[in-house]
């Protein structure tokens, strides 16, 4: 196996490379790696592999290429402040909207993980893109909730 690096999330993950399995990159969650092994060869590092790309397609460390794509989360102005001192992905673009409130913008799968953040937010959040993110968090917003993250 060809180790090219550590994804920090929710959980932890290697990213590795093996030859025999094709040229992909692939994920391995290292709370499931048992039996590690320091091997006596090396290989040659794939010149063209970023691993700062290849971890900004995700939330989190959540990866799903099949969800990869355009998120956009608009923040209730009572809670823009709050939500304008976060980091919720790498490449986010951030505006002020004229209500007052706060609206985020990045490209990125991972929605099980968007949607475990998003609920912390209760109903300050509301999910304007993609539609099937939307959907999933539809029935599980909250107003009831004390504080913001």
């Amino acid at each position: 196996m060809d180790a090219y690096g550590i994804l920090v999330g929710v959980r932890r993950y290697l990213v590795a490379r093996r030859p025999d399995k094709g040229p992909e990159m692939r994920r391995y969650r290292l709370d499931q790696i048992q039996r590690p092994e320091v091997l006596a060869g090396s290989f040659e590092r794939d010149p063209s592999f970023d691993l700062e790309a290849y971890a900004a397609r995700d939330f989190g460390s959540w990866h799903d290429d099949a969800e990869y794509g355009e998120v956009i989360w608009r923040f209730s102005p009572a809670a823009a402040e709050r939500a304008a001192e976060w980091r919720f992905h790498s490449r986010q673009e951030t505006r002020r909207l004229p209500d007052g409130g706060l609206e985020e913008r990045f490209h990125a799968g991972g929605w099980l993980e968007m949607a475990w953040h998003l609920h912390c937010w209760g109903d300050a959040v509301d999910v304007v893109a993609p539609d099937a993110l939307k959907r999933l968090v539809a029935d599980h917003r909250r107003s009831d909730f004390g504080a913001m993250p």
